[in-house]
C-alpha cells in the first residue's frame, strides 16, 4: 500500500449529508503533521462524490478556485472568477442560477471536512452547516418555548456554510435573522461560506447597507454563471 492510499484508508468513513439546520460539532483540534494535499483531497471527493458531480465547461473555473481555495492554493488569489479582492482571510459567497450545483458541491466538501477532522483530528477545513429557512423555522418554533435551549449565539462564531442565503422569509414577518447573523460573525471575524441565488446587489436591498458594505471585507464572491442539471 502506497503512502497516499495508507492516509485515505485512515480516513474511509461514512457521513449524512451536510445537516439542513445547525448541529454544531466540537472542533478540538490539536497540531499534527496531516497535510491536505492535492492527491488526498481528490480521493476523498471521488469517494464522497461518488462519481455523481459532474465537471464540465460550464462549471471548471468556478469548482477548481473553490478547491484551490480549500487547498490553499497561491492559484487561487489569480482566479478571474472572483469579483473582489481574494483572500484566504475571507469567506465564499456563491452567487449563482438554479440547479448548477452550489449546494450539492458544499454537501461533499461538509463531508470531506468532517471526515478529515473526526479522523486525522485537523480541522482546518470543516465547517458546520445551516440551511436559512430551517434556521428561521427553528427560531421561530424554539421562541414559543419557555424552557428552549436554542441560543441564535452559537451562530456568531465558528466556520459556518449558509446555503440559500436571502432566500429565507423574515422571523414572525419583522425579524431578519441572518443578517443580525452575518453582522455577528462580521464582528468576530468567523469565516463564513455561503451560497445564494441573488446578487450582492439584491442581498444588499434585503439586509440593509451595513451588511452590504461589508460584504466584499466578508467574502470571496464568485459568480456562477451555467445551465441548471435539474432540467437534464
Amino acid at each position: 500500500m502506497t503512502n497516499i492510499s495508507n492516509a485515505i484508508a485512515k480516513l474511509r468513513g461514512n457521513y449524512k449529508p451536510c445537516d439542513q439546520v445547525y448541529v454544531p460539532v466540537k472542533r478540538e483540534v490539536t497540531p499534527n503533521n496531516f497535510v491536505l494535499t492535492k492527491k488526498i483531497f481528490w480521493e476523498l471527493w471521488k469517494y464522497h462524490s461518488k462519481g455523481k458531480y459532474l465537471i464540465n465547461s460550464d462549471n471548471v473555473d468556478v469548482v477548481y478556485t473553490i478547491f484551490r481555495y480549500f487547498l490553499k492554493e497561491e492559484k487561487f488569489l489569480e482566479s478571474k472568477v472572483i469579483k473582489n479582492t481574494p483572500s484566504f482571510e475571507k469567506g465564499l459567497l456563491i452567487t449563482g442560477d438554479y440547479g448548477v450545483g452550489k449546494t450539492y458541491l458544499f454537501e461533499i466538501l461538509h463531508n470531506i471536512g468532517r471526515e478529515i477532522m473526526q479522523k486525522r483530528n485537523h480541522g482546518e477545513m470543516f465547517f458546520n452547516c445551516v440551511s436559512t429557512p430551517s434556521l428561521v423555522s427553528e427560531y421561530m418554533r424554539e421562541s414559543k418555548i419557555s424552557d428552549s435551549t436554542f441560543n441564535i449565539k452559537q451562530y456568531y462564531s465558528g466556520n459556518l456554510y449558509i446555503d440559500d442565503l436571502g432566500y429565507e422569509e423574515k422571523a414572525f414577518n419583522r425579524i431578519e435573522i441572518l443578517g443580525e447573523i452575518l453582522f455577528e460573525r462580521y464582528r468576530n471575524k468567523a469565516l463564513t461560506l455561503a451560497t445564494t441565488n441573488l446578487i450582492p446587489s439584491e442581498l444588499t436591498m434585503k439586509y440593509g447597507e451595513r451588511i452590504g458594505d461589508r460584504l466584499p471585507k466578508m467574502f470571496n464572491i464568485i459568480k456562477w454563471n451555467g445551465n441548471s442539471f435539474r432540467h437534464q
